[in-house]
């Protein structure tokens, strides 16, 4: 009978995984769309392609986002602006991971990727490098009550120019066509690959209405406005654009957005001088909206918010990109194999040619970054525990470390301990929370599967096969 109700248990969880499988593979489809190259064009690089020259990932931060809601009659509009001591370098990392992470979502489904070496000693990078410098005379752009500031991974040029404000790509005209596919023939016969995404950091409910009113027999207008501001981190926009040598391409945008709940500010408030300042900074006038509202970010909550939602963002659209691919991920035979080294083994090795290992925060990043890129796991969890020596308040590095003790090696006591940790110091993303709970549940399911197991082998001898015992 304890066989049987185990049976029952487990065909539950499937049963329970197959559907929660097929909700987000019915996101992913509604979260990310085709556009369509002709009456009948059909998705074609992303089914075929085996490796890729990702040339540009570039990430619009916005910082002014506004709302309009308009009758025949009456109108009214909203901006909410975003202030925080986020610097440029702390927007340029995030960009720089978001492009690992897309990358190495993508080579998950069987896509190799060419060095970013290779993709610099292209011509038409140092083209694009050239006309890039030649336009950098601020990294931010603003227009109808949309600012943004814009950073590409690897401080890379603009293969793809894509308008925030418009929601329009760069046309590819005969001549951008040709320049495409001769630097997608010169990265050793690889595909081109582009991606922008916006990233925007609230949500604005307006709305707008006029009745009328009597007063001591005489008739006016009463014109209302109500609206509502959220603290919410979302990419709502994106271009994906792969290009081959032979001018065969695919497009994909957003079609709904990617939203994360987070708690990366306090309450939204209105400020009449701290609106005037950006409106004469970015759009030279203060006489843009009756209504000002500031929004104020932690810096270390609004970097774990927008990591969280660009992440959110690569998971749905790799999800696309695979049931494009035939609903199939990299099956064993080709996945790339973990390499087990340790950080003992680096630093012995070191030692013994009287070579440098990495020391400061810096390097430790960096050494970090190339041993997950190598698939070298347990060698990123060693230089972790160096980094958290050098920086043990660093919330982020207990979460970091922790994925990988979750998703890569299995190690999920480990995991919930590192998440543990970041709650403790600081972080209060909801996520962070809900991968500890993860985390927890697989440890125990782990050891409940160890105590089966130890069960079933002691007594595997006495027991007669279960088709024979159920007669």
């Amino acid at each position: 009978m304890k066989i049987k109700i185990l049976f029952l248990i487990c065909t539950f969880v499937f049963t329970f995984q197959s559907a929660a499988a097929q909700i987000y593979e019915k996101l992913a489809e509604d979260t990310i769309g085709y556009v369509k190259a002709g009456t009948f064009g059909k998705p074609d690089v992303i089914k075929k392609t085996s490796k890729i020259g990702l040339a540009q990932v570039r990430v619009h931060y916005k910082f002014v986002t506004t709302q309009a809601a308009e009758t025949r009659t009456n109108g009214a509009r909203v901006s909410v602006y975003l202030d925080g001591a986020m610097t440029n370098g702390d927007l340029q990392n995030l960009t720089d991971e978001f492009y690992r992470n897309i990358q190495k979502k993508l080579g998950a489904l069987g896509i190799e990727f060419v060095d970013w070496s290779a993709i610099q000693n292209t011509e038409y990078y140092a083209d694009r490098q050239a006309k890039s410098d030649e336009k950098k005379t601020t990294n931010g752009d603003a227009k109808s009550g949309q600012g943004w500031v814009s950073f590409t991974a690897n401080d890379g040029p603009v293969f793809m120019r894509y308008s925030v404000h418009e929601r329009l790509p760069e046309p590819i005209a005969y001549s951008k066509a040709k320049n495409l596919s001769k630097t997608a023939e010169a990265i050793i016969g690889a595909d081109l690959m582009t991606l922008d995404v916006v990233l925007d950091f609230t949500s604005i409910n307006l709305a707008t209405g006029v009745d009328t009113s009597w007063v001591d027999g005489t008739k006016y207008l009463n014109y209302q406005a109500d609206y509502r501001i959220a603290p919410i981190m979302s990419v709502p926009e994106s271009y994906a654009l792969f290009y081959t040598q032979k001018n065969k391409f695919d497009i994909y945008n957003s079609k709904l957005p990617v939203v994360t709940r987070d708690y990366f500010s306090g309450k939204p408030y209105e400020d009449a001088n701290k609106a005037a300042l950006k409106m004469r900074t970015f759009f030279c006038e203060p006489r843009f909206t009756f209504t000002p509202v500031v929004i104020e970010a932690d810096r270390d909550l609004y970097i774990a918010a927008a990591r969280n939602a660009l992440t959110a963002y690569a998971d749905l659209f790799v999800e696309k990109m695979r049931l494009l691919r035939g609903g199939t991920v990299l099956n064993a035979a080709n996945k790339k194999p973990a390499d087990n080294t340790t950080m003992k083994q680096v630093t012995d090795e070191a030692r013994k040619n009287r070579d440098t290992t990495p020391e400061t925060t810096d390097e430790l990043t960096a050494a970090i970054a190339e041993a997950e890129k190598q698939n070298k796991f347990q060698l990123a969890v060693g230089y972790y525990g160096e980094l958290m020596k050098l920086n043990p308040d660093e919330a982020q590095n207990y979460v970091n470390r922790g994925v990988i003790y979750l998703n890569e090696l299995s190690n999920f006591k480990a995991a919930a301990a590192d998440f543990s940790k970041a709650i403790e110091i600081k972080i209060t993303n909801p996520i962070v929370f809900y991968n500890r709970g993860t985390a927890y549940n697989k440890f125990s399911a782990q050891q409940a599967d160890a105590v089966l197991n130890r069960k079933f082998h002691s007594k595997l001898r006495g027991i007669k096969p279960v088709k024979e015992r159920l007669n």
